[in-house]
């Protein structure tokens, strides 16, 4: 299922992290929820230059058996390494991230909006300018990853998004591949500005959604964390106590 229309505009933009104003007042994307900027790699790298195949007497008779023609790690041994299948990926190129923050405040931050002391109907009804041009919501997402198209890189981007980007939702199949490693998990834990317990946590149950609540998904992030957070007994708890399917 492709997502059918953006939700927000970029309006500040790091390598790490990005500012949304949302395009509708009291609705930003849920808490935890995976969301993705459409994106291209304005100055791509030099690609590497190509090795000449090695002749028959550079060939290692160790290796031999796990290359393919091509003299590069055939499937079978990626399978092996990996234990199992590469997935094939057809995702277009974009930045991924998570939602860890969202606020709605006036639009003018020199302005600040008073009590009118009145019920929500009959405040739209005598104060229509309150919700159409005073007021204005926002929302912040930590970069997980990016694809230039193709497979999902889970690292930072080596640009940051464009101001005016349009945001989009993740469909379920995309939160399916670039969940299926888990090493967003150690960028989350390791960034500081943000309810990281209450954001991994909700970005798990994001995730065994995509799967339909799948345990074995639960178990390999627990696994994760458990690594991870092998010296922080208390804040490993904290997590796996906010993971609630």
């Amino acid at each position: 299922m492709a997502a059918t229309g953006y939700i927000g505009e970029v309006i500040e933009a790091s390598t790490t992290q990005f500012t949304a104003e949302s395009r509708e007042l009291y609705s930003p994307p849920p808490f935890g929820s995976f969301v993705k900027i459409p994106w291209k790699i304005e100055q791509a790298p030099e690609a590497l230059p190509q090795t000449s195949p090695a002749s028959q007497d550079d060939k290692d008779p160790f290796m031999e058996p796990f290359l393919d023609r091509a003299g590069s790690f055939s499937a079978d041994y990626r399978t092996a390494v990996h234990g199992e299948p590469e997935e094939v990926c057809n995702l277009q190129p974009a930045i991924y991230a998570i939602v860890h923050e969202a606020s709605t405040s006036p639009a003018d931050s020199s302005r600040r909006i008073r009590a009118y002391w009145k019920d929500e109907d009959q405040l739209d009804r005598e104060h229509p300018e309150i919700s159409e041009w005073m007021l204005v919501t926002h929302f912040k997402a930590v970069v997980i990853g990016y694809s230039a198209g193709g497979a999902v890189n889970q690292i930072l981007p080596p640009q940051p998004p464009k101001i005016l980007s349009h945001v989009y939702p993740c469909s379920t199949e995309e939160v399916r591949i670039i969940t299926k490693k888990l090493d967003f998990l150690r960028t989350l834990t390791g960034i500081g500005s943000m309810p990281a317990e209450e954001v991994i946590a909700a970005s798990i149950r994001e995730a065994c959604a995509a799967r339909n609540n799948s345990f074995d998904y639960l178990v390999s992030a627990g696994r994760e964390l458990a690594n991870l957070l092998k010296d922080d007994y208390d804040r490993l708890q904290a997590i796996i106590r906010r993971v609630q399917l």
